[in-house]
């Protein structure tokens, strides 16, 4: 079964975040994309959860010495 696309069970869409692209960058990442099955705001939404992840890592790091 492949993977399943969208918010999780229960998870609510509350805001969205708007980009400005030039249209053949959109163009060749939305192409892209579809060749993956995969979808633009699911994939920006994967892409800020993990740099929110590594951003409080990198926090968590300097505060407790690296350790």
């Amino acid at each position: 079964m492949g993977k399943k696309v969208g918010r999780p069970s229960g998870r609510k869409k509350t805001s969205k975040i708007e980009i400005l692209l030039e249209p053949v960058t959109k163009e060749k990442f939305m192409e892209y994309l579809r060749e993956e099955g995969k979808c633009a705001s699911t994939e920006i939404g994967y892409w800020i959860r993990d740099y929110i992840r590594e951003y409080e890592t990198s926090l968590d790091n300097r505060f407790d010495g690296g350790k």
